[in-house]
């Protein structure tokens, strides 16, 4: 029987964007997409794939905007100056074409950049990390200024490229999301300590894209809870997501975890401590989906909602749209399974679940096993190989012990 009528599948509002249904594909890292900073046919087909499965939104993986390297290089195209990358040096040769494709293919269909940093140690503060021998660096006022100009550059960029929007990459120990969370922010200037002071880093980056881009829809991607003492939580969550509000972003997506929180036990953390703390396995019962609805739903924002993780079965999902605290619900691993998911949703074909069983065996694809000298797309591992899964399993349940400290 057709959901034409269920809110999942009625239009949304994002900024300037509307969006057609209320689905949207999360970002997903896939080291595909950026080998040889060009953008390939065969990521551009994926895409296409994607947009003609009928999610409203897609959110890429994330475009870098700064880097740190070596003096001796890291395989990027060139450097601006030595040790560090800005943004037009990591700038994806072609990139105007996935926004391209994604429109011929879907031309209701909106695209969104997520923007990151790439490969850095530094952060707001020196810290330590429980798989690191080595304290991140405190980043000085001026590589601050570096790095927001970077993303202000990337910002201008995509909507130049021909992108319907941008989302800023703040949670899981990114950058952005370290100086929002207290349990990585240490500071004592102006970009630490109080929650007005923890978003400045963020609130300079907006607004001075919005000189440059106006109402180009900028989203941001942030914790609800980082599992760890100290850190972000149900409770100091929404004042924090009030004050990102603030910074003049058009909507939040909530999602939560940071590495450090794999040290943790099963029984302290609620679900098993694999390789990617936002993506929890053994998703079989209703209760054990959509495990940050209750960190989104503590929230009275005047901008849109779109709540991330363990998202899995279209009747709970419409529950939590229809509780009207949430405005949009957003899948990762599952399209990795069915890039037509939200078409057999809509039509009523088959089950209400996603064919995802939330296994994580495409991490492995992704960090372990690219199989070639070049990275592949990332595809379901449970589906296409069997022996691949069972050893994808193996290193699952055993990378925690292996790789702390």
């Amino acid at each position: 029987m057709s959901r034409d009528h269920y809110r999942i599948f009625s239009p949304g509002q994002i900024g300037s964007m509307e969006i057609s249904n209320r689905l949207v594909r999360s970002a997903t890292w896939d080291p595909c997409l950026f080998y040889d900073y060009k953008m390939t046919s065969e990521v551009v087909d994926h895409y296409r794939r994607l947009a003609q499965g009928g999610v409203g939104m897609i959110i890429t993986g994330g475009f870098p905007v700064y880097e740190e390297t070596s003096s001796e290089g890291n395989g990027s195209p060139s450097q601006a100056r030595e040790g560090v990358l800005h943004y037009h040096d990591l700038r994806v040769e072609g990139i105007e074409k996935l926004p391209g494709a994604v429109h011929q293919a879907a031309p209701c269909l909106k695209i969104v950049a997520q923007l990151e940093l790439g490969r850095i140690e530094c952060g707001p503060s020196a810290i330590s990390s429980p798989f690191s021998t080595e304290k991140s660096r405190a980043l000085t006022q001026g590589e601050i200024s570096d790095i927001a100009s970077c993303y202000i550059e990337a910002i201008e960029d995509m909507r130049l490229a021909g992108f319907d929007g941008v989302q800023l990459h703040a949670a899981h120990r990114s950058l952005l999301g370290n100086f929002l969370s207290p349990y990585t922010n240490h500071r004592t200037d102006g970009y630490g300590g109080s929650v007005e002071n923890r978003t400045r880093f963020l609130r300079e980056i907006v607004s001075g894209a919005r000189a440059l881009v106006g109402d180009f829809p900028i989203l941001v991607k942030m914790n609800g809870t980082d599992y760890v003492p100290g850190g972000i939580d149900l409770e100091n969550f929404p004042t924090l997501a009030s004050e990102v509000a603030r910074t003049g972003v058009d909507a939040i997506e909530v999602s939560g975890g940071i590495w450090d929180c794999l040290v943790r036990s099963e029984a302290e953390l609620g679900f098993r401590p694999v390789p990617s703390p936002e993506a929890h396995t053994r998703l079989h019962r209703l209760e054990q989906q959509s495990y940050f609805a209750a960190y989104a739903e503590r929230l009275d924002l005047d901008i849109p909602v779109i709540l991330v993780g363990g998202n899995r079965n279209v009747e709970l999902l419409e529950q939590i749209l229809q509780r009207g605290r949430v405005d949009f619900v957003a899948l990762c691993r599952p399209f990795i399974s069915e890039p037509d998911l939200p078409n057999r949703w809509r039509l009523g074909v088959g089950k209400p679940q996603t064919d995802c069983i939330s296994c994580n065996s495409c991490l492995y694809a992704m960090l372990e096993h690219p199989g070639s000298d070049r990275p592949r797309l990332v595809s379901c591992v449970f589906k296409h190989d069997k022996s691949l899964y069972k050893e994808a399993q193996h290193w699952l349940i055993t990378w925690v012990d292996k790789n702390k400290l």
